[in-house]
């Protein structure tokens, strides 16, 4: 069964863009006492306005934050500061992420992000179970200027739907522009569809549900219980004489408004069979507009095409099973190897069952490799102008977007990307961005070290940290193999911390930690069995330099990578 189009759906989803016009004006009219986005004219490139369309050489126009013109005979205003694109440049529409986390600390402890923990007072007693939190918003968590947020624009993003991160009923998703700015003026959707996960606390935690059967009859008997509320206080409004008003729970609110099609679900997979069981709780309440945020390119289309909806697919790549010795090829199973196979082929497999795609980071180990994952679907086989249109226009319609982003059209937001480069070969370098008319350059890292150089950064390295005088000792332990390296750092006070991200490039490593207000990236110089490198740290306080010193202590073993 083709994947149901929230576009000609008759829910509420049908009719979220006239909402974010609307809410887009309010926003408008709010900022506009606000620095205002400059006129820009980007002269003599090729630029990509859709998936399909593309003019060979033109000019594209933006004023006060929305695109004034495109085409090859388009005049430059006089008041434009121009932009003159150099030889491989290519404009795009900037990228939408359906699904992510940008902007939420995925570190901080549980108190700190709401639910469960300390709670601020409200109106209205909670659910009983704290996996039950629909009248909760994303929007409420978020920090704009999270190191998240420059990330994704770095990897040319200019909006992102941010989900939620824990529970049954997670609360509400919100959709963030990704430029710097009051944080009023960046929410283009403070409340889009309610999330929900078959999640289950471990059983030692005395936490409801414990089960995969507890989470589906947790969502069964919260949709019920909100109906069940619906109903009896509507009856009370009808004819209150002799009864007592029926108490106000927080929830029911909210789960009223899915179970009335005023707000879409978005499901998120935690399992290979969670997709099927949406569509028996979808089918059974008769909600309609949803769609499924699968767990990565590792699962099978069919699992995922039973879900009846739209699937924002996560470029995360199942790990290549350990073949080196005869023990792991005995281990590896056939599901593993297949698995692996048929990742970079999974979004094809699906469109042709006819579900709609997505492309996103959420669940993502390192969404810094989102492009370079994105390029090996296009090795694979899936062609240019599908892999640009699951990440602008399929979005953009998926989250009742298509008349404000999506494509360079005149009248829509001045979401621009500018990139050197094939978007799809995984080299490709953004060089502009623009972000409702909002412009940031990104100049060429002049590379570390030597880019030619070739260095094993394998092993056990002891690091010497010094910031403002004071020192402090740690280890990295660095393993993989090229183009797939792995790694953690270990202390007495931070105990162990796993990079998101290990690159080398010659001989300069660079290292991506997770950690409390956003991402740490260092990248250091390997000398043999030395290593040296510095990093800025910067926050609204100012910036501070930490310099590292690393020795090998451990030598890598096995063979060469």
């Amino acid at each position: 069964m083709a994947a149901r189009d929230p576009g000609t759906s008759r829910s509420r989803a049908a009719r979220v863009p006239a909402l974010i016009l609307a809410f887009a004006g309010v926003l408008a009219a709010a900022g506009a006492v606000a620095e205002r986005p400059r006129t820009y004219a980007i002269t003599g490139a090729r630029i990509v306005t859709a998936p399909g369309a593309v003019i060979a050489r033109g000019n594209l126009v933006l004023r006060d934050g929305l695109i004034e013109a495109v085409g090859a005979g388009v005049a430059v205003p006089a008041d434009a500061e121009v932009i003159e694109a150099e030889a491989g440049w290519s404009v795009y529409p900037a990228l939408i992420d359906a699904a992510s986390t940008v902007g939420l600390d995925t570190e901080a402890p549980a108190a700190a992000r709401g639910r469960p923990g300390e709670e601020p007072p409200r109106t209205g007693s909670p659910h009983e179970l704290k996996a039950v939190h629909p009248e909760a918003a994303v929007v409420d968590q978020l920090d704009t200027r999270h190191t998240s947020v420059a990330r994704h624009r770095e990897m040319g993003f200019g909006a992102a739907q941010v989900l939620p991160l824990k529970g049954v009923f997670r609360g509400e998703s919100a959709v963030l522009m990704l430029r710097d700015g009051p944080a009023a003026e960046l929410i283009l959707n403070p409340h889009l569809f309610q999330v929900a996960a078959l999640e289950t606390a471990s059983f030692m935690s005395g936490q409801y549900p414990s089960s995969k059967f507890g989470a589906v009859a947790t969502v069964r008997q919260a949709l019920l219980d909100a109906r069940g509320a619906g109903e009896w206080r509507a009856r009370w409004m009808a004819d209150p004489s002799g009864l007592a008003p029926p108490e106000f729970r927080a929830s029911d609110a909210a789960l009223l408004e899915v179970l009335g099609g005023e707000r879409p679900l978005a499901w998120v997979a935690l399992s290979a069979l969670d997709p099927g069981r949406f569509a028996g709780i979808a089918s059974e309440f008769g909600l309609e507009g949803g769609m499924v945020v699968a767990r990565g390119l590792g699962d099978r289309a069919a699992d995922l095409a039973a879900a009846h909806m739209p699937v924002l697919l996560p470029l995360e790549m199942p790990a290549k099973p350990e073949l080196g010795t005869d023990a792991d090829v005995f281990e590896a199973s056939l599901d593993e190897l297949q698995s692996y196979l048929d990742a970079p082929r999974l979004p094809g497999t699906l469109r042709k069952a006819g579900v709609d795609v997505a492309f996103v980071t959420a669940g993502m180990k390192n969404p810094r490799r989102f492009t370079e994952n994105l390029a090996a679907l296009v090795k694979a086989g899936l062609s240019p102008d599908e892999a640009l249109a699951g990440v602008t226009t399929t979005p953009a319609r998926l989250l009742g977007l298509s008349r404000v982003l999506g494509t360079l059209e005149p009248g829509k937001q001045a979401n621009v990307m500018v990139v050197a480069g094939d978007l799809f070969d995984g080299k490709a370098v953004v060089r502009h961005l623009f972000v409702q008319g909002h412009h940031q350059l990104f100049e060429g890292e002049k590379p570390a070290g030597d880019p030619s150089a070739v260095v094993d950064p394998r092993g056990r390295w002891t690091v010497s940290t010094e910031v403002m005088g004071r020192t402090a000792e740690s280890s990295w332990t660095i393993a993989g193999e090229r183009e797939a390296w792995t790694g953690f750092s270990e202390s007495a006070r931070a105990g162990r911390r796993d990079f998101s991200s290990v690159v080398l490039k010659g001989n300069a490593l660079t290292v991506v930690s997770p950690g409390q207000g956003g991402e740490m990236k260092v990248t250091v110089v390997i000398d043999g069995d030395a290593f040296k490198g510095e990093s800025t740290m910067s926050s609204e306080r100012g910036s501070v330099t930490m310099k590292l010193e690393g020795r090998r202590a451990a030598a890598p073993q096995g063979s060469k990578p």
